[in-house]
């Protein structure tokens, strides 16, 4: 037991210690002596997998909150965006060496341990075996999606015999294979067997090891694989949605209850480097949901400070007119292009707290709302204490499975309705943050009641409208992707959607009057003749620049991977 309990132990210790490079070190813990591993459970191999990769609280702090969400215009820091933010990427990504230290190999060794098991026993882990092949087959997608090519069929193979200098896969031909193998792991899943299996139970923090739950998540992955390919190769995004739908009802996602969620306790994420205070909502998201109504502003943001009682203390103290009273509005977002929010009028406006004294204490009064903190940590303390609330992190929920029907739908891609899906899209997300939101216990959150929706759905810039039904559809589905930002920046480079001219307008960031350009990829460190594996390095690196959208060279983030080509 003790071997076990080290291994859950090494999960939590890695999320705080892995940093980010394509160096030969990243393989160097994943082809270790595989002999230590005799007495450790398969299944607390997938635990140690699941832990490593949700529990990322670098990727959290630097990636998420400090680069993908104020490039997409979720969020900006306290002043606003500085001159210069967009280059800013400092210490990103932090995904790219969890995948061969914590995650992959932690899978691989799953099998492996089966493998060494009596053949009749063997047979009782079939199961968990194809579940462990989805979960790698997603993490490999997830960082492959800002890299581009990977080491990946090579890769964990030198402790049991293979190589230890892996070549790359391309990321086209990684997507194609990785889309294989989770077909393959739901064709197994969905089979009977001709013994009962072991279950992951609690070792499963997604779905406590229930096998059909698994086959709808593989389906949902395999359509946003799919998504993938639709600028390059729409016909393959075509082949494989038709191949997903023809899976049947019972084998898809029909309700938020089967989303695929990480699921803890709010210890989880209760350090440090999970903190997201001093995050301020953005003017172009808090200005459509308050204007349309969205039931979903109090999940996402706090109100600003100016309550009644800050307001009267403000009041004792001059610093505002007797009389005033608390706003029937009290959200107000930051302005996200630097120009606008270093403009002195604006500072004053907005970026100027006052500070009130309340039972002999000071009290910041902001004009902006926070985001909800506890959203994305649920721990953390407002002032009264440590948060209680338990931790969900989605990786695919039922919402976005329900808009990317819609959109290919909507694209003609499919033959479904559109409309339906883009309807339960919307309503699936404003349930599922109503469910988070007392879930993780925010602070003044006021639950949904069901008329919210229906009004909601009756907006003019949300009833669906055929003419426009692709940029309804991407702004809500980057509502939608508030808590999974990497997704969020996605959609918007596959897409183009949300922007300055969709439903949900975004804002022409701009600095010293010039339009600001995203990053639409991660950088990769440059080159080093003296890695042990630079030969298969250079060979990937030299074959993503023969695309001509690759940028400058391997550290330019505004470079394109293979699949989000100029259209």
């Amino acid at each position: 037991m003790k071997k076990h309990y080290k291994k859950i132990i090494l999960g939590f210790t890695f999320a705080g210690m892995l940093a980010t490079s394509c160096s030969d070190e990243d393989f160097i813990d994943a082809n270790k002596n595989p002999d230590i591993l005799n007495e450790v459970l398969p299944e607390n191999q997938f635990l140690s997998a699941t832990l490593s990769l949700q529990g990322q609280d670098f990727e959290a702090y630097y990636d998420l909150y400090r680069r993908v969400m104020p490039w997409m215009q979720y969020v900006t820091p306290v002043n606003g965006n500085g001159a210069n933010f967009t280059k800013n990427i400092d210490n990103f990504s932090n995904r790219y060496g969890r995948l061969y230290t914590g995650v992959g190999d932690a899978l691989v060794d799953l099998e492996k341990l089966v493998e060494k098991l009596p053949e009749e026993d063997q047979a009782r882990y079939v199961h968990m075996v194809n579940i462990a092949r989805i979960l790698k087959a997603y993490y490999a997608f997830y960082v492959s999606d800002i890299y581009g090519s990977i080491p990946y069929t090579d890769a964990w193979q030198a402790r049991y015999g293979g190589t230890m200098l892996p070549t790359y896969d391309d990321q086209q031909s990684l997507f194609t294979k990785l889309d294989a193998e989770i077909e393959a792991a739901i064709g197994v899943l969905k089979t009977s067997q001709s013994v009962s299996q072991v279950s992951l139970g609690n070792y499963d923090p997604y779905y406590k090891g229930d096998v059909k739950s698994w086959v709808r998540a593989g389906n949902a992955l395999r359509l946003r694989i799919g998504m993938r390919f639709m600028k390059r190769d729409q016909s393959k995004t075509q082949a494989i949605a038709q191949e997903v739908l023809a899976e049947g009802a019972d084998n898809l996602m029909k309700s938020n209850s089967e989303s695929w969620v990480f699921k803890a306790a709010s210890g989880f994420t209760g350090g440090g480097n999970w903190n997201p205070d001093g995050l301020y909502a953005t003017k172009p998201v808090v200005d459509f949901m308050w204007e349309n109504g969205d039931p979903r502003i109090d999940a996402f943001f706090s109100p600003n400070g100016y309550s009644q009682e800050r307001i009267d203390a403000l009041i004792a103290e001059d610093e505002l007119d007797e009389g005033t009273t608390e706003a029937s509005r009290r959200y107000f977002g930051s302005l996200t292009s630097p120009d606008e929010s270093r403009a002195a009028q604006n500072i004053a406006l907005y970026y100027t707290p006052r500070t009130a004294t309340i039972n002999g204490s000071d009290v910041r009064v902001d004009t902006l709302s926070l985001i909800q903190r506890r959203l994305f940590q649920p721990a953390f303390d407002e002032g009264e204490g440590v948060g209680t609330g338990n931790v969900y992190i989605p990786v695919i929920t039922y919402a976005e499975f329900c808009f990317m029907r819609a959109e290919l739908a909507a694209r003609a891609i499919t033959s479904e309705d559109a409309e339906e899906f883009y309807n339960a899209g919307v309503t699936a997300s404003v349930q599922w943050y109503n469910d988070i939101a007392q879930i993780s216990k925010l602070s003044n959150y006021t639950p949904l009641e069901a008329s919210e929706i229906t009004d909601y759905l009756s907006q003019p810039d949300v009833a669906f409208d055929e003419a426009k039904a692709l940029d309804q559809i991407a702004s809500q589905s980057y509502l939608n992707f508030f808590r999974q930002p990497a997704e969020g920046w996605a959609l918007w480079k596959r897409t183009g959607l949300p922007n300055t001219t969709t439903v949900l307008p975004l804002t022409d960031m701009r600095s010293s009057n010039v339009s600001l350009a995203i990053p639409r990829r991660a950088p990769l460190p440059l080159l080093s003749e003296v890695s042990a594996n630079y030969v298969n390095q250079k060979a990937a690196y030299d074959a993503m620049a023969q695309d001509a959208g690759f940028g400058a060279g391997p550290t330019d983030a505004f470079g394109r991977v293979w699949w989000d080509v100029a259209q």
